[in-house]
């Protein structure tokens, strides 16, 4: 069985860094990118099973993103994480999970084999 691929996004390097180890040890492979523009270049090249994407980011937020990610790949399960969220804007947005940071790893690993 082939592994399942994430394309993490978020514009804090450390925090990228931390998911995208975390989760190689989980068995996903893993891609990351550090602005949703930089992220819709990559959509543009590969397909991803997940995106895992930080709402909180400039100029493009996670939101927009997701909104984007779902036109190319509608099928793409997708998991938003942020610190500051507004449940108005979780509830419209077309992302399957919401994970709170600071991110609990074994919650994210729960939403994503749920």
């Amino acid at each position: 069985m082939r592994s399942q691929s994430v394309l993490i996004v978020d514009d804090d390097l450390a925090g990228r860094a931390m998911l995208r180890i975390s989760l190689k040890q989980a068995g996903f492979d893993v891609d990351s990118a550090g602005s949703a523009e930089e992220a819709l270049r990559r959509l543009q090249e590969r397909r991803y099973d997940w995106l895992l994407t930080d709402a909180k980011m400039e100029p493009m937020d996670g939101f927009e993103l997701s909104r984007r990610a779902k036109t190319l790949y509608p099928g793409m399960r997708i998991i938003m994480t942020s610190a500051l969220y507004n449940d108005r804007d979780i509830l419209v947005a077309p992302i399957d999970r919401f994970v709170p940071k600071p991110i609990r790893f074994d919650s994210l690993l729960n939403a994503m084999r749920a």
